[in-house]
């Protein structure tokens, strides 16, 4: 709510007259520092704080005041300057801002993850701005539409300025130009609310809806091409209404790749298992860009019917193995494989020496960001949040866990793998549950462990390695080794690297596989933060850890996934509806509730006291 305007006085002061925010009334004095910049001089009342510089847009016209922190709650102001010394501050200009906790992460560490390119080009950048949605005139990029794509929104920055959304990121290339890209914050921020209270989980599963965000962008690019209206609009922003027929031309042939190169990344993976917000079919769809796109071989594409969900990234760095299943040891050899699936640019090289891959993959960067994730922490429950932990009651859930959990899912400190040559030991995960006796879907275990594909242009690799089969194929995991392998190879060449550089670079892993048995299984991970990460099983089949701990018939076998509204009670999100959530099937392939049984013996008390002992870790 809003009481007066706000307006400079003669002393020059931007004075705020009065903002009522759930009941609360607020005043403040700015002192006008120029370059577009306010400090302010006096707040009430004497509890709240307001960060420091308040800024001016003057493309907007807008006076910005950051952050507005009272008792929990936080809040972004914007005052319209609508004439002479008059601001006008209207209601839908007050922004809640998120609750951070502390995770280990500063303001400039959170930024440099939401932000840093790994190398992925969707759409060139300068198009993300100015494209406009399919249907009327709002930019692709409002942050509503953002966020009916799953995706967070957070204020502009001075790290941000195009307010561009949680895990998209500007990728600047010296002879390909800049394009909007997708980073590990797209899929790896998690956020929760709570009456009234929102509450960011750094690392945590985002609700971003891969399936949705480049179905938007395909739409947008159809529509304006289609359009001769939303085609002006969109050349004027981007060439100069002035600009003579051949740049135009050059322009809509430009436009024209870029649709039919997502149309038929789209294609090459489309399944029957909707994905929606929190999940990916990683491996499907990484295979298929190498196996299939990449080599040019229609006939190796498989459809992407096994979704896992985002997995939380804390002490990821500090595994053994970094996958979900045991298929790769090396963090930067993942991060490598991941860009790849979500929008590098690639392309085969033919040289005297054998093949070599061409990538966007921006190998710095992927290391810097693998770096920052070292420094991530779970997120501590917040008491003065959610309620308090009643210790009594959790201690008689720490006995459960140690009867029936703590043999598959270790607790600090983590048992250590042997030193390896470099003297480096890792996290110890357990891949000894096989999956006859977990019975959780195996769908994503099983296709990716058994995919095979012909090698194409990186048969002379395969064939040296011996692992070209009767039927003339590779598996997949095979040739998604020797194609990161050439990536990161053509890296270390081009930069001349030393050996203890290339170390460093690996993280001082050597190059190991995976028994057959460890490739056909899920990991149990350490499930410290696990509290505020539902949904739970690797699929994302079950609403809340209250129901992971029923026998699998008491299970929901379909609920809606995508609205952030969090029960602090059984651990999960509200299955309720909402605009850009999605309805979760269970009886769809890859998307079976079954398994994980350990626990659902427990009576309602016996539950209720292992969940207040999660809480806890």
């Amino acid at each position: 709510a809003v009481e007066n305007n706000a307006s400079y006085d003669n002393s020059g002061l931007l004075m705020i007259k009065e903002i009522r925010i759930n009941g609360q009334s607020f005043r403040a004095s700015l002192q006008n520092l120029g370059d577009f910049k306010f400090k302010v001089q006096s707040l009430e009342p004497s509890n709240a704080t307001l960060q420091n510089p308040a800024y001016y847009d003057p493309e907007l016209e807008t006076a910005v005041l950051s952050r507005l922190d009272f008792e929990a709650s936080h809040f972004s102001i914007r005052l319209k300057h609508i004439g002479k010394e008059i601001f006008q501050l209207e209601k839908d200009r007050i922004t809640q801002l998120p609750t951070i906790l502390d995770q280990g992460w500063d303001e400039t560490t959170r930024a440099e993850f939401y932000q840093t390119t790994q190398g992925s080009r969707v759409i060139p950048y300068d198009w993300f701005l100015h494209l406009e949605q399919a249907q009327g005139q709002q930019k692709l990029k409002d942050p509503k539409n953002m966020r009916r794509m799953g995706l967070l929104v957070d204020e502009p920055s001075d790290t941000n300025p195009d307010q561009l959304a949680v895990g998209l990121a500007k990728d600047t290339h010296l002879t390909r130009g800049d394009s909007v890209g997708i980073t590990c914050a797209f899929c790896h921020t998690g956020q929760l609310e709570y009456q009234g209270k929102i509450i960011r989980i750094d690392g945590g599963q985002s609700f971003a809806d891969i399936e949705a965000f480049q179905g938007g962008i395909l739409n947008a690019l159809e529509a304006t091409l289609a359009n001769p209206p939303k085609l002006k609009r969109f050349t004027d922003n981007i060439v100069s209404p002035l600009a003579n027929e051949e740049t135009l031309t050059q322009l809509l042939t430009d436009m024209e790749k870029y649709r039919d190169n997502l149309q038929g990344r789209i294609t090459r993976s489309a399944g029957d298992t909707p994905h929606g917000p929190s999940r990916t079919d990683a491996f499907t769809i990484i295979g298929n860009e190498v196996s299939c796109f990449l080599l040019d071989i229609p006939e190796n594409c498989t459809l992407a019917n096994a979704p896992v969900q985002f997995p939380f990234l804390w002490n990821t760095p500090d595994f053994e193995w970094v996958q979900y299943n045991a298929s790769v040891h090396s963090a930067i050899g993942r991060n490598v494989g991941e860009v790849t699936g979500v929008f590098a640019e690639s392309e085969i090289e033919l040289t005297n020496a054998g093949p070599s891959i061409i990538s966007t993959a921006d190998i710095p960067s992927i290391f810097r960001l693998e770096e920052i994730l070292k420094q991530l922490k779970s997120p501590t429950w917040p008491e003065e949040i959610f309620g308090a932990i009643d210790t009594e009651l959790a201690n008689q859930g720490d006995v459960i866990f140690a009867e029936a959990c703590a043999s598959c899912h270790t607790e600090d400190p983590q048992p250590r793998t042997e030193p390896n040559v470099f003297g480096t030991t890792f996290a110890k995960v357990n891949f000894e549950t096989p999956l006859s006796e977990l019975q959780t879907d195996p769908t994503a275990a099983l296709s990716f462990a058994t995919r095979r594909a012909f090698p194409g242009a990186l048969e002379p690799i395969a064939a040296a390695e011996g692992v070209i089969g009767e039927d003339g194929k590779v598996p997949v995991p095979t040739l998604l080794n020797i194609s990161g392998r050439l990536i990161l190879g053509r890296f270390i060449a081009l930069e001349q690297l030393t050996e203890p550089e290339i170390y460093e670079l690996t993280g001082y892993r050597e190059s190991r596989s995976p028994t057959v048995a460890q490739l056909t299984t899920y990991k149990a991970r350490p499930l410290n933060g696990a509290s505020m990460t539902a949904p739970f099983l690797h699929n994302g089949s079950v609403a809340s850890m209250y129901e992971l701990l029923l026998p699998v018939a008491e299970r929901l076998t379909s609920f809606h996934v995508g609205n952030y509204q969090f029960d602090p009670i059984k651990l999960g999100y509200s299955t309720q509806p909402t605009e850009s959530s999605m309805l979760f099937d269970t009886t769809v392939t890859g998307n079976s509730n079954s398994g994980h049984l350990f626990g659902t013996d427990l009576n309602d008390e016996e539950r209720m006291a292992l969940i207040e002992y999660m809480k806890t870790l």
